[in-house]
């Protein structure tokens, strides 16, 4: 019943998030067609990147990925920024917050502290962008379909689960660091660093570093993983038990991040 009490209650919180996002972009409408239209120009610009490299070669294939696939993984990695941007914003503010003593007032309220900061700061902006990114997922599948290829898709809620999940833990990960290197701004250059690996497939990589993306720090959870299991490329095997490296990944990032806070001190205290 705990258990239960606490997803309400989250829940709860998250609708609160949810109103006070809708409020605010009310108020700044020229903020919100900007967000939206540079994060169009964002995705306009790598979906022509790739279009051109393959353009140079009708049978070109990247590390094993075609053209067809390059498009349903650029599909996966919009959806995962999308989900950043609506949701979990907030990180950007981390190490400043961290800073200026004002993590106190989410430690003392009941209830998961990096819940309810991270996903404090809801931007419908973000939301319009994901709805985009759904669209551009829809298209790719739409035409690596008709080009003959079975699609998984049975796996679609699993794909858009472990997008989600790599991309909260990874997002408290990257800013769990500022809790052991005060001022430092070390959790935005392995946000920034690490976001553009995942940017392309985890394949392009020397196998030193692509077993790293998988099992260390599972880059691959974001879109490799999820595109790869819709679209049939994994082992079974593998393909089962993946989500628990994703999983374990979270258990970690939870306790070092609760590990961190407890050696937080309060600029307030």
């Amino acid at each position: 019943m705990g258990g239960l009490a606490s997803i309400a209650r989250g829940l709860r919180v998250l609708r609160q998030y949810v109103r006070i996002g809708w409020i605010r972009k009310s108020q700044f409408r020229w903020e919100f067609f900007n967000q939206v239209l540079m994060d169009v120009v964002f995705y306009a610009s790598f979906i022509l990147t790739f279009e051109f490299i393959y353009g140079l070669d009708e049978g070109l294939s990247l590390a094993g990925w075609s053209r067809d696939e390059v498009r349903v993984y650029l599909g996966m990695a919009f959806v995962a920024d999308a989900i950043l941007m609506t949701f979990l914003g907030q990180q950007w503010h981390f190490g400043e917050d961290l800073k200026d003593g004002k993590l106190d007032a989410f430690r003392v309220k009941p209830g998961s502290t990096a819940f309810l900061y991270f996903f404090q700061r809801f931007s419908p902006e973000g939301l319009t962008n994901l709805a985009i990114a759904i669209g551009w997922l829809g298209f790719a599948l739409a035409g690596i379909t008709s080009a003959g290829v079975a699609i998984e898709w049975w796996a679609m809620p699993i794909a858009f689960a472990a997008v989600a999940w790599s991309q909260v833990a990874l997002t408290v990960a990257y800013s769990s660091t500022e809790l052991f290197v005060l001022n430092s701004g070390v959790g935005h250059l392995f946000s920034h660093m690490l976001s553009n690996m995942a940017e392309r497939p985890i394949d392009v990589y020397p196998t030193g570093i692509r077993r790293a993306l998988l099992f260390v720090v599972p880059l691959a959870g974001i879109s490799w993983y999820p595109t790869s299991l819709v679209l049939g490329r994994l082992d079974p095997l593998f393909a089962a038990l993946y989500p628990l490296v994703l999983v374990g990944f979270g258990w970690a990032v939870a306790f070092v991040f609760r590990r961190g806070l407890r050696r937080y001190e309060s600029a307030m205290g």
